[in-house]
C-alpha cells in the first residue's frame, strides 16, 4: 500500500519458502495470497494470478473459512487485470457473500466494492456498478476510515466518468487520491489521478490532465508498479505527450559507468553521497536486499570492490563530462 512494492515481494517470498517447509497450508494460503496482491501492485500478473490460484487450491475445504475467502478475493482481483471481468464477479459473489460482500472484513469491503465497481462497467452493467459504488461509500461512510473513503470515492469517479459526467468523476477521484495520500497509500492515491487525469481531459482541461497523469507517472515508477504506470502513460500518449522512460538499460558495447542500468546509477550516485544500504533502500523504496543486489552488479561492471572505488568511478565520469 505505502509503495515499498520490492520489499514486499522480498519479504513475502521468504514467508512462502517457510510455510511450505513447514508444511503448514493455512499460513502457506495466506502468504501466497498476500504474494498475489503484491504481484499484482507490481504488475506482475503470471505471479498474481499463480499464486491466487494456488492458495485457493491449498485452502479449499480447511477449516478456516476466511483463508479461503480471501484467497478467492486475490483471485477475483488478478482476474480482472487479465480481461475476466466476469469471472472476478462469479467469484466475488459467490465466496464473498453476495453483493453485500458480508465475509469482507468491514475495514477491507469498500476496496472490494471499487473492484466490483469496475467489473461491473468493463461488462457494461452500470446500474450494478453504481449499486457497488453506492454500497462503498455506506461502508466508508460508517468507518470514517481514509482508506475506505479513497476507494469510495475512486468508485464514485469511474461511475460518473462512464455516466459522462467528467466534472463530478474529476471531483470524486481528486478527494480519493487526497484521501490514500492522508494515510501513505502511494499508489492508490496515484491510481486515482489516473482517474482524474482521464476526467480532466474530458473536460478539455488537457494541462491540469497531463500535470496529473505525469505525477501518477513519477510516483508509480518509484514505487515500482509498472502495470499501472503503464496505463497513466498511454493516457498522456492520447493526450499527444511523449513518454519518456524513467528507466533505462547500460550499453552493452559501453564501458565503466556507460554500461550502469539507471537504476544502478541512481543507487551509484547515493554511495557517491555516502548513504548506507538502509537510507539508499528507503530513498529509492526498495529493499536493502535489492540494494545489497544492485551494488554487487555496480562492483562487477565497474570491476571495482568497494564503495570507495564506486565512488571514485562516479566522480571520474562527471569530470569527464
Amino acid at each position: 500500500m505505502t509503495g515499498r512494492i520490492a520489499e514486499s515481494v522480498s519479504l513475502l517470498d521468504g514467508t512462502v519458502e517457510a510455510a511450505r517447509l513447514s508444511g503448514n497450508a493455512q499460513a502457506l494460503g495466506w502468504h501466497l495470497l498476500s504474494r498475489s496482491f503484491t504481484a499484482l501492485a507490481a504488475g506482475d500478473l503470471e505471479t498474481a494470478l499463480g499464486t491466487a490460484q494456488e492458495s485457493v487450491d491449498i485452502t479449499r475445504g480447511l477449516d478456516d473459512s476466511l483463508v479461503s475467502t480471501y484467497a478467492s478475493v486475490a483471485l477475483a482481483s488478478a482476474l480482472v487485470e487479465t480481461g475476466e471481468p466476469g469471472r472476478s464477479i462469479e467469484i466475488l459473489l459467490a465466496t464473498a457473500g453476495g453483493e453485500q460482500l458480508s465475509r469482507i472484513a468491514s475495514g477491507w469491503r469498500a476496496n472490494y466494492f471499487e473492484l466490483l465497481t469496475r467489473c461491473w462497467l468493463a461488462v457494461g452493467q452500470p446500474v450494478e456498478a453504481e449499486h457497488a459504488a453506492e454500497r462503498a461509500a455506506i461502508v466508508a461512510g460508517q468507518l470514517g476510515l481514509p482508506l475506505a473513503d479513497a476507494m469510495a470515492h475512486r468508485a464514485a469517479a469511474a461511475v460518473a466518468l462512464d455516466q459522462g459526467d467528467p466534472a463530478r468523476a474529476s471531483s470524486r477521484a481528486f478527494a480519493a487520491a487526497a484521501a490514500a495520500d492522508e494515510v501513505g497509500a502511494r499508489v492508490e492515491a496515484a491510481r486515482a489521478r489516473i482517474l482524474a487525469g482521464c476526467a480532466l481531459a474530458q473536460l478539455g482541461d488537457h494541462e491540469r490532465a497531463t500535470a496529473e497523469l505525469e505525477r501518477a507517472v513519477q510516483q508509480l515508477d518509484l514505487c515500482g508498479a509498472m502495470r499501472y504506470r503503464q496505463q497513466a502513460e498511454r493516457e498522456l500518449r492520447k493526450l499527444g505527450k511523449p513518454v519518456h522512460r524513467r528507466t533505462r538499460p547500460g550499453k552493452l558495447d559501453g564501458s565503466g559507468v556507460e554500461t550502469l542500468t539507471q537504476r544502478e546509477a541512481q543507487v551509484a550516485r547515493l554511495v557517491v553521497d555516502r548513504r548506507t544500504n538502509p537510507e539508499i533502500a528507503e530513498e529509492l523504496f526498495l529493499s536493502i536486499k535489492t540494494i545489497e543486489s544492485h551494488l554487487r552488479s555496480i562492483f562487477r561492471k565497474l570491476d571495482v570492490s568497494s564503495r570507495y572505488d564506486v565512488a571514485r568511478a562516479m566522480e571520474r565520469e562527471k569530470s569527464v563530462r
